[in-house]
């Protein structure tokens, strides 16, 4: 298993990098750190809008509409401004790397990496498609070198006394 540090250091350094494998622990550790950072800056924004206005947001997401005519919270305070920038500004940055180490993932389990390319959009229709994915993610990758690189585990893997 590659221990989180490093995982996470080579989704930054190969985050251009669509040839190769990547094992399970290189794709969940940056999975995890993107959630954690979404859920603290989701908190923040919520924190800085108040139960209020929290509320009337809630309520016009839910309601189907989309007309921003319809939305009343006036304008954002400066921790709710400051959370939604850095969460745009954070998924700009992680949107590549996010890609590349799913494509390497796929390619992994001897799977062109395009695959991921067609749960991503399918996801704009199909609620279940990102959970499909991130399920057919979760098994392991082909053992030992296949068409597209040596096997990543083989890195991590104790030889024993």
């Amino acid at each position: 298993m590659t221990p989180p540090n490093v995982a996470i250091y080579d989704w930054i350094r190969k985050g251009l990098d669509f040839k190769g494998r990547s094992s399970r622990s290189d794709y969940w550790w940056p999975r995890l750190l993107v959630v954690t950072v979404n859920l603290v800056l989701m908190f923040l924004f919520f924190t800085g809008l108040g139960a209020e206005k929290s509320q009337i947001l809630l309520e016009w997401l839910t309601a189907g509409t989309r007309s921003l005519e319809d939305l009343d919270i006036g304008p954002l305070p400066s921790l709710s401004l400051f959370a939604l920038i850095f969460a745009i500004v954070f998924g700009v940055l992680t949107f590549i790397p996010d890609l590349s180490v799913s494509w390497r993932r796929f390619h992994d389990m001897d799977k062109p990496g395009w695959f991921h390319l067609v749960f991503f959009g399918l996801s704009g229709f199909i609620m279940l498609a990102p959970i499909v994915e991130y399920v057919w993610l979760s098994f392991p990758g082909t053992a030992g070198d296949n068409r597209y690189g040596s096997d990543p585990r083989s890195l991590w893997d104790d030889p024993g006394p």
